[in-house]
């Protein structure tokens, strides 16, 4: 669930959720001439609100539920759905001296909120992260958007 501010809702604002799984292999300074170690496994992106106008078959899990009833008509449901054969979250233990993310796969989730229109395009800065972990089994979350907050929020 993710719970939306008042303003954000007046102001028509789009906001999406993202999950993005990625396989570091190797370390951030060595990242040269655009040549990253990194790869990308899984990218999705579920838009919150406005909420889409197709019709939504999905119905809420028990969970979902009670916190909408506890949050309110601003927070708003999302799912993703990660392929049963997905790597776990696993990160290998860098040297004493190394610096920057370690090696390994990583799951983050970030909520983007954009400008009303679809041209307008969100900023770039982070103000808060929030961190986790996934295993092969997501598990059920939710976290606030907070009113004139940075426009991206990362749970990783």
């Amino acid at each position: 669930m993710v719970l939306i501010d008042d303003e954000y809702i007046k102001a028509s604002k789009k906001v999406s959720v993202q999950l993005l799984a990625a396989f570091r292999y190797g370390r951030e300074d060595l990242d040269v001439l655009g040549l990253t170690f990194r790869k990308d496994l899984i990218s999705q992106n579920f838009q919150i609100f406005p909420p889409n106008p197709l019709p939504n078959n999905r119905p809420m899990t028990r969970l979902q539920e009670r916190l909408k009833k506890k949050l309110g008509n601003n927070a708003f449901p999302f799912w993703f759905e990660i392929p049963p054969n997905s790597a776990s979250s696993v990160t290998l233990q860098p040297a004493q001296g190394d610096t920057g993310k370690p090696c390994g796969v990583d799951y983050e989730v970030k909520t983007i909120v954009g400008g009303g229109d679809s041209q307008e395009k969100p900023k770039k800065q982070l103000q808060e992260r929030l961190k986790k972990k996934l295993g092969n089994n997501a598990f059920p979350f939710w976290f606030e958007i907070p009113p004139n907050s940075a426009s991206s929020v990362t749970l990783q």
